[in-house]
């Protein structure tokens, strides 16, 4: 009895002791991304413009599918989320003229892009789930990349990079893609597409007034 209580006690603090790494390398590697997309926001635009926002998508997805639950997957991912707004408001005191956050102006558009990160660290942890509804957050979670590059590809889009199109548009696309593969690769392939679709397609009317 002592002896499976002791096993039990040891496997609980390995798993206490996980979830702590986990937390703590979420909001490091964050606000390592974070430094550099300060960096490479003196670079040329097509550049930084590729890589912010997916690389923070990318990492919100890795540390919401790898959560050990629902809670911990809030709150890895408001960790990873808030590591590269950290950095960057650091650089910003550095270099005003940069072009990155501003407190008080920007505070609504910071606040939105928090949310959305999360948010896509959480719908990352539903598609570790094997039913309808982990298709439907893969399918949302690729949607919303999606999303984002067609706001980067179309002129008159409140996020319009020009030149963005035509390679980082496929990059982006890529990206969504492989974001299917991996998350429901193993089933619900066609229902997640699907879904992706959709939600992309929806914006993209809504937002084009049709």
């Amino acid at each position: 009895m002592e002896h499976h209580y002791a096993l039990d006690y040891a496997e609980g603090d390995r798993h206490n002791r996980a979830i702590m790494l986990h937390m703590v390398l979420s909001l490091v590697v964050g606000m390592v991304l974070g430094a550099v997309g300060a960096l490479l926001a003196h670079r040329p635009g097509l550049v930084y413009s590729i890589y912010e926002p997916y690389a923070y998508v990318l990492l919100v997805v890795m540390v919401g599918r790898t959560a050990s639950g629902l809670g911990w997957a809030v709150l890895a991912s408001a960790l990873a989320t808030l590591g590269p707004f950290v950095s960057l408001l650091v650089a910003s005191l550095f270099g005003p003229d940069a072009g990155f956050f501003i407190l008080g102006t920007n505070g609504p558009i910071m606040n939105l892009a928090l949310l959305t990160l999360t948010s896509l660290g959480v719908l990352a942890y539903f598609t570790g789930r094997d039913d309808m509804w982990g298709d439907v957050a893969a399918g949302t979670l690729a949607g919303t990349v999606a999303i984002d590059g067609l706001d980067k590809t179309a002129p008159g889009g409140l996020e319009y990079v020009s030149g963005f199109w035509p390679w980082n548009t496929l990059v982006v696309g890529a990206l969504a893609l492989g974001l299917l593969l991996v998350l429901r690769g193993r089933g619900g392939l066609a229902r997640s597409a699907f879904v992706a679709l959709i939600v992309a397609c929806t914006v993209f009317v809504f937002a084009a007034g049709l």
